[in-house]
């Protein structure tokens, strides 16, 4: 085609993009990334390793910082294929290496990956400050209660009926009009099967199963498809309780994973008050059924491994300390919420005094006319509010 429209251009080889034209663009925009990243202060990186449909074996790094204008940015600094065994020596070199190309070395680096225990001990000898991500804690913590004898079988049921409406056609439309006659729905919705790899599209495959029901029990009642059982294990009254229950206890796990998921604002505040919320719900009641008692112990213990070490811990609980919305930080003890509070305090003194020799040796530079009236007022306005909005007086929750 374009040959026809203009004969005499030439389309450029697949060597002149491959030896030119994209080694040229990754400089300029790698430029454009070290050139944004170094007027960051705090810089946090993630580290994520998958699997290619090759089963080619990738690590993706990726910064995240506040950018001056008080927005989240995040680049994908590199995706290496790894070719060696993931231990933790190994990536612990690779983060390293990530560090010091994209000249993070002074930018106070912390790591947030999953659970894994190599990347934990990458964490320890490449010296990072490291937190596990919630999401992903909150995902092992649900598929252990997942795992339970009981709520396996009882998802294989609702599985397999929601693969028997995706696999026929005739089931489908059948369904369809069973959702407008039976539930008055004008637009007709669709079952839900589950991911191995997301325990929340169990959750909701389950909650669209009862949401559905009715219908999907006149549709696999009807004449005109003549359900074969073997296909087909219909679920008894017990079951469909068993179900309600075992989505309603899975709720607020649910909840977190998507609240816990937001990309345009910091989450780390968030995490010590989940956590304790979610561990408070997981506390048995007089009337649960021995399967949700089972439930909530599978997701309580394994919740009550993580985030054990002090460090973390510190992190944690400051970061929700600085938060307007948990600075009384009323899921601690008393003596937990004095140690975090003398500990920003300190780490407020610290920050104050590195300020003022910064503001002096700006000052003692040569050709220096005096400090810019906006900046003072800032600094006014940060003495305000370092004596009305620090770390409240330790209090309780009625």
């Amino acid at each position: 085609m374009l040959k026809t429209i203009e004969p005499r251009y030439k389309l450029p080889t697949r060597a002149t993009f491959t030896d030119s034209a994209l080694p040229a663009l990754y400089k300029e925009t790698k430029a454009k990334v070290m050139e944004s990243t170094c007027k960051a202060r705090r810089v946090a990186i993630t580290s994520d390793a998958w699997t290619s449909v090759a089963t080619e074996s990738y690590v993706t790094i990726t910064s995240h910082y506040i950018s001056e204008d008080w927005k989240i940015v995040s680049h994908v600094l590199q995706t290496r294929a790894v070719y060696e065994s993931h231990t933790g020596a190994h990536m612990a070199r690779l983060l390293l290496d990530v560090v010091e190309e994209w000249q993070l070395t002074d930018k106070s680096v912390v790591l947030v990956t999953d659970n894994a225990a190599n990347m934990i001990s990458a964490a320890e000898i490449g010296k990072f400050p490291h937190v596990k991500c919630f999401v992903h804690t909150l995902n092992l913590a649900a598929q252990r209660a997942l795992k339970l004898l009981a709520v396996s079988r009882l998802l294989g049921r609702v599985r397999r009926i929601s693969v028997y409406f995706h696999r026929s056609t005739k089931a489908k439309h059948l369904f369809e009009e069973n959702q407008r006659v039976v539930l008055k729905l004008t637009s007709p919705l669709k079952v839900i099967t589950d991911v191995a790899t997301r325990w929340n599209s169990a959750h909701d495959m389950m909650e669209r199963f009862l949401q559905l029901q009715a219908a999907v029990h006149a549709t696999l009642l009807s004449p005109a498809l003549n359900v074969d059982e073997s296909d087909i294990v219909t679920l008894s009254r017990a079951n469909l309780a068993n179900v309600e229950e075992v989505v309603k206890t899975l709720k607020p796990v649910k909840d977190a994973t998507v609240f816990m998921s937001e990309e345009s604002s910091p989450t780390v505040s968030l995490i010590a008050p989940v956590y304790a919320q979610l561990l408070q719900s997981m506390s048995d009641n007089i009337g649960d059924q021995p399967l949700i008692r089972d439930v909530k112990n599978a997701i309580k213990t394994d919740l009550l491994k993580r985030y054990k070490s002090e460090a973390e811990k510190k992190i944690l609980h400051t970061s929700s300390a600085l938060d307007p919305r948990f600075k009384g930080l009323p899921f601690l003890t008393e003596e937990e919420r004095l140690d975090v509070s003398a500990g920003v305090t300190s780490e407020a003194a610290s920050l104050e005094e590195y300020e003022r020799k910064q503001r002096t040796e700006a000052d003692e530079a040569p050709g220096r006319t005096g400090s810019s009236g906006t900046k003072e007022e800032l600094l006014s306005v940060d003495d305000n509010v370092s004596d009305s909005a620090g770390p409240s007086a330790p209090k309780r929750r009625a």
